[in-house]
């Protein structure tokens, strides 16, 4: 099973096509269902499971036929200049340097505008071994990573045609790049050949017809010294430049998009033996101009980008590995862009909204930071964002023992750490509330951390790459986490946040793709702990449907581990940061859900002990997966299931509603939106919509809500039901009908409820029926629900302004073993 976050979009890979745009396989935040389905629901999940697999694998294999294009384009000027010696440039300065002062910005002259080249609508894409990632500060573009193989490529870019924003906020398409100029300082520091070397970054030019050209950007160096065939041939190019003592590693660049070439260089030194009669030989050499040094048709451009590789690299070395993770970073200051580069003004933001708007890492890493927290407040979001930091691309890794494996000394590499600082501060500025959400999922976790079934197997959800279940017991993979929340919680408060943590995915899973469905409890630093704590060996489950009978207490015994992770992770953090807020993200269809989880999965992943009120500051809930699969009564149940198990006061707890994964499924945005009205009208203290990749990849706006004074619910005694909304009218029937335009009543009074009531009301506005919403009531009864033996597990009925919930809980044999009564308020 891949969780809410990791899902579907583990497979989201951009691909570079012919240029690099990407080769990244993402694993994005909710866009996948859960794993435990019923088994009528599997089969297709697990035939999509081996399409994306497959998909994953032709992307691969588009990485390296990038790569190869890349290497042969290096290749053939190192042939056609075999004497090229670059000048000797004094050593980079280290990354710690890197942060001192550089030349003054150069003040913009396009307030408010969209431009071509604008840096904040840059991305940057990379192979899936490295790491990288692109921010802005003004006029100053900062690209930071982390190389780990010889054949690693990362790609700065900008496109023509906007790809990665929201349809409201998508910049024009222009691909007419004539009369266009930029201008900018650079720095490069850290593993990178140098500007002047045969592997020093190139400008490609990918026109719309499928035309690729490689610039080389030492030639548009303006205060380079002088080179050999501008000397011989009584040349300076570009025209009018300067010759200074610009180096490899720093200078300054213009790029006249009029007079942009592909190619080495203009000349070429050409060599010519003449043998004399006494048989002598003599060698002529001569400048003869470049027949590949050619004009770059710029009226349609595709894509332009800038190409970053290690100093060791070697397209065709896919296999090969680095003997460490190499940092490096390029600072482009100064960044000028004039002449033909106006593409429009900034879309006017939406007023301000109560949702919350949730995101992943793993989906926008290729994007500026101020980009997205720009287009969260264009779009009207405000307030909260959960942002999923993901489980594979936040830590730094490096081959060791056969495969990729995380560098545990710190928790971050350099390029996520840039981006993510860069995004706490520029959400800060526009006072947003930062929850940062952590995975019990990780990619390249060492394999002692991961849990295991009986025999040995480990816990995996199945995509690719493979995430890894870790143990809440390894005292190591504690101590990862612990600094892993402490780092978060630093640069949230660096950056004026109050520090706020989400565990996510606090399970110990069992494997419901293999027969009997083992669960995944039995890594060695489990077994280990149980027996020194309890003094016996752990039992060994061979399937997770098995009975629990004579084994509760060691299933008891998990749950608490479970438990005392999460509050270990909230004391660490509380100890550096007192006023820090720790909490935990619960799925209820994996956790609780009788019909597909069973009985030792439910006690296993449900602390609640550790989890109740007041142990976390808030509670956060989500369900998608009933919406996704319409299952409106779950789902309704679902909604009090914190107050009723957990006391926390509905105030303190933030509602997650679902998703979309993908677009041949768009209708569950009606459940969605249902969802989101529930939420409100239940009173959470938050409601988010999940999640930012597929509100932009949909075009999705919150739909005008309607309002009401009692939830959908079971209550005493009947009531006058009202609504409201922001739209122009409200349309309902009583009978079970949808209502139309031209069938329905108009609400302009409150609706007496006193029996079992069926609501559909539908917003009306400009004429158009915008939203139908669901509202069901029942009065003065007992509802009941029986398991497929026909025994009662769970009664609901209202009295003196209470809900009262009974469940019963049986054990394999069919013997009751426990009885929980839940009370909560009814308003």
């Amino acid at each position: 099973m891949i969780s809410k976050k990791v899902a579907l979009c583990m497979v989201f890979i951009l691909c570079l096509q012919l240029v690099l745009s990407s080769i990244y396989v993402s694993e994005a935040k909710g866009i996948v269902s859960n794993e435990q389905e019923v088994q009528e629901e599997q089969e297709p999940k697990e035939n999509e499971e081996i399409l994306r697999a497959k998909e994953t694998a032709h992307d691969n294999s588009d990485i390296q036929e990038i790569s190869d294009s890349y290497t042969a384009q290096l290749n053939k000027w190192k042939q056609e200049f075999p004497d090229y010696e670059p000048q000797k440039t004094p050593q980079n300065k280290s990354l710690l340097q890197s942060k001192l002062a550089v030349p003054s910005m150069i003040k913009s002259s396009h307030e408010n505008e969209v431009y071509k080249l604008q840096p904040k609508y840059l991305t940057n894409n990379f192979s899936f071994s490295m790491m990288a990632s692109t921010i802005t500060n003004g006029n100053t573009v900062t690209t930071m990573g982390n190389f780990r193989k010889p054949s690693d490529l990362s790609g700065m870019s900008w496109e023509s045609i906007d790809h990665y924003s929201h349809p409201d906020l998508k910049y024009p398409t222009d691909s007419d790049f004539s009369n266009v100029t930029l201008s900018y300082s650079y720095y490069l520091y850290g593993n990178l050949p140098e500007m002047n070397s045969v592997l020093a970054p190139a400008l490609t030019i990918e026109t719309n017809t499928g035309e690729i050209y490689y610039a080389r950007l030492w030639n548009y160096v303006t205060n380079r010294p002088q080179d050999d065939w501008e000397q011989e041939n009584n040349i300076i190019f570009p025209a009018r430049r300067v010759a200074g003592a610009a180096s490899g590693t720093q200078g300054n660049i213009t790029i006249d998009f009029n007079n942009l070439y592909a190619g080495w260089q203009p000349y070429q030194k050409e060599y010519n033996v003449i043998t004399h009669e006494d048989g002598t030989k003599e060698y002529i050499e001569k400048w003869v101009k470049n027949p590949e040094w050619k004009k770059i048709p710029v009226g349609d451009i595709k894509k332009i980008m800038w190409a970053y590789v290690p100093t060791e690299y070697d397209g065709t070395a896919a296999d090969d590995y680095l003997s460490d993770s190499e940092k490096f970073m390029v600072k482009m200051t100064n960044w000028n862009v004039s002449g033909n580069d106006y593409l429009g003004k900034e879309p006017t933001a939406r007023p301000g909204q109560d949702l919350r708007i949730t995101d992943d890492y793993d989906d926008i890493y290729n994007l500026t930071p101020e980009r997205v927290v720009s287009d969260y407040h264009k779009l009207g979001f405000n307030g909260y964002v959960t942002m999923y930091v993901g489980a594979s691309h936040y830590y730094d890794k490096k081959y060791s023992n056969g495969a990729m494996e995380v560098i545990t000394d710190y928790p971050f590499n350099s390029g996520f750490e840039q981006w993510y600082d860069n995004y706490i501060k520029r959400l800060s500025e526009h006072d947003f509330k930062l929850i940062n959400s952590i995975s019990m999922e990780s990619v390249d976790a060492p394999a002692d951390w991961w849990q295991r079934t009986w025999d040995n197997t480990p816990a995996t959800s199945g995509w690719v790459p493979v995430p890894h279940l870790l143990s809440f017991t390894n005292p190591d993979v504690q101590k990862f986490y612990k600094k892993y929340v402490l780092e978060l919680a630093r640069m949230s408060v660096k950056n004026g946040m109050e520090p706020m943590i989400q565990e996510g995915e606090p399970w110990w899973w069992f494997m419901e793709g293999l027969k009997d469905k083992p669960p995944t409890f039995y890594d060695k630093a489990t077994k280990e702990l149980y027996q020194k704590e309890t003094g016996k060996r752990m039992y060994e489950f061979k399937s997770s449907l098995e009975s629990i009978k004579g084994h509760e207490d060691m299933l008891y015994w998990l749950r608490n581990k479970n438990g005392e992770f999460t509050l270990m992770l909230r004391d660490a953090v509380k100890k550096v940061y007192p006023d820090a807020k720790f909490t935990v993200l619960f799925f209820t269809p994996s956790v609780v859900d009788r019909d597909r989880v069973p009985q030792m999965m439910s006690i296993v992943n449900f602390p609640y002990k550790q989890w109740k009120y007041p142990n976390l500051d808030f509670f956060m809930l989500e369900d998608y997966d009933y919406l996704i699969y319409d299952q409106k009564d779950k789902h309704i149940k679902s909604l009090t299931y914190v107050q009723s198990h957990l006391k926390y006061p509905v105030e303190l707890i933030h509602y997650f509603a679902g998703f979309v994964n993908d677009v041949e499924h768009l209708h569950v945005w009606d459940n969605i939106n249902q969802a989101i009205n529930d939420g409100f009208n239940q009173g959470f203290g938050e409601v988010y919509v999940w999640a930012y990749a597929q509100v932009k990849r949909d075009g999705w706006i919150l739909p005008d809500l309607i309002k009401v004074n009692k939830p959908t619910g079971l209550y005493e005694k009947p009531f006058n039901l009202t609504l409201s909304t922001t739209g122009d009218k409200i349309l309902y029937t009583i009978d079970g009908s949808k209502p139309t335009l031209n069938h329905g009543t108009v609400y302009t009074q409150p609706i007496h409820i006193s029996g079992s009531t069926d609501i559909n009301a539908a917003v009306v506005k400009n004429g158009q029926i915008t939203q139908i919403y669901n509202f069901t009531y029942d009065i003065g009864i007992k509802k009941y629900e029986y398991d497929a033996f026909n025994r009662i597990i769970s009664e609901r009925f209202a009295k003196g302004e209470k809900l009262y919930i009974i469940d019963y809980i049986f054990d394999a044999l069919g013997n009751m073993i426990k009885t929980d009564r839940m009370i909560i308020d009814n308003n």
